[in-house]
């Protein structure tokens, strides 16, 4: 880790003898404070030592942290038009972050700038991925958020971004077309994939006729990294939310990753399942969203995360936020580091334990391994940006705001 990540400022710090006392229960941290049907998360899914170095400001940190699922929700310009579905999605997103900061937002304030504050001044993410969304039938004939706009923030800050390309695998050829594009001129980092909702025309991971082709197009260009939501149906059409096509496809294409965003919850387990039956070492999970149950459900937090450990095993499991919608991800990362799998739940269920080692894996290292991303080299340039200098010329980060 380098010297200037060692170097946090210590102001507005909180005696050791406090934090354990916050730590232990007498008072609790603001994210752990928040109360799940009017009881107190337990002290017990809480990391004693993690929560005491939080709130003494300690500098230490994820050697890399990696946001894989971050977004934009307005294009520049604005929708000119969207179908009934397409406005019910994009009012859910405005709502759910407005339940998490208490207070409206209106879905034109979840552009660039919204996204470039919350990432990366308001929370300590090193590099995010920038998730491009189609749905193009849903939204006046124009993907809801390009990839050549993804491109263009990425350009902003071109050592903190990443970005992930999209297509509408029913659009076939075209589809292909739009892939072949992406990888060659707008130079993307992976694909994510969603299945259909606002556009309501189905399609699956494991067909030979239209989504084969667009696979077969990332190996031609060596992008090896197929993102796809999966689980949290909500406004997408549930049966298309399952992994059932997912293990044919990864035992197809051995040398692409396909990571199965939101974890497939709640239906973690099906996904677990199929990469134990299957054998493939290709699939993975991905965290996004899924913060809130730290607090309102522990008990099914710790569950989800056992069974992806226990499932797909320490190095197939990366961080992400779904940033801006659940707020800024900076109380994610803290309750994140302070979380812990009690004994009696890790016990029962034979569940390997959520170590500072397996956290440092889920945070960053595991996604720069499967991206290609060099840790040292990353973090020479990431210190030297705009970003990092005012983030870093700031006030500390507010220990456990969820806002």
């Amino acid at each position: 880790m380098t010297k200037s990540r060692l170097d946090r400022s210590h102001r507005q710090t909180l005696s050791r003898r406090r934090a354990l006392e916050l730590a232990s229960g007498a008072a609790a941290f603001t994210f752990w404070q928040r109360k799940a049907h009017g009881l107190p998360v337990p002290e017990h899914f809480v990391d004693r030592l993690a929560a005491e170095r939080i709130a003494d400001r300690d500098p230490a940190r994820p050697p890399i942290l990696i946001d894989a699922q971050t977004h934009v929700w307005w294009r520049a310009g604005g929708i000119r038009q969207m179908s009934q579905r397409g406005e019910h999605f994009l009012k859910s997103l405005a709502g759910s972050r407005a339940s998490v900061v208490g207070h409206p937002v209106p879905i034109a304030d979840m552009g660039r700038v919204m996204f470039l504050e919350d990432v990366f001044l308001g929370s300590e993410t090193d590099i995010a991925f920038l998730n491009s969304f189609g749905m193009r039938a849903a939204f006046d004939g124009v993907d809801l958020f390009p990839p050549r706009e993804a491109a263009f923030i990425r350009s902003m800050a071109p050592s903190r971004i990443r970005v992930l390309g999209t297509v509408d695998p029913p659009d076939g050829v075209s589809a292909v077309e739009s892939l072949i594009f992406q990888c060659e001129t707008i130079k993307i980092d992976g694909l994510k994939l969603y299945p259909p909702g606002p556009d309501t025309r189905g399609w699956v991971l494991d067909d030979e006729k239209n989504t084969y082709p667009l696979f077969e197009a990332l190996r031609r260009h060596g992008i090896r990294n197929v993102c796809v939501h999966k689980g949290l149906p909500g406004i997408f059409i549930e049966e298309y939310c399952h992994t059932d096509d997912l293990p044919r496809a990864a035992a197809t294409f051995p040398d692409l990753n396909f990571i199965a965003f939101h974890s497939s919850f709640p239906w973690e387990a099906e996904l677990a399942g199929h990469a134990k039956a299957t054998k493939v070492k290709n699939i993975y999970a991905e965290l996004g969203t899924l913060a809130r149950m730290m607090r309102s459900d522990p008990a099914r937090y710790a569950v989800l995360i056992g069974t992806l450990l226990e499932g797909l095993g320490i190095d197939h499991i990366l961080w992400g936020t779904d940033t801006p919608v659940i707020g800024r991800p900076h109380w994610q990362i803290e309750a994140f580091q302070t979380f812990t799998i009690p004994e009696q739940i890790a016990g029962q269920h034979g569940y390997a334990q959520l170590t500072p080692e397996v956290k440092n894996k889920i945070f960053g290292e595991n996604a720069a391994r499967i991206f290609g991303i060099d840790i040292a080299a990353a973090h020479q340039a990431i210190e030297g940006d705009l970003l990092y200098k005012l983030r870093d010329d700031h006030n500390p980060l507010p220990t456990g705001t969820a806002r």
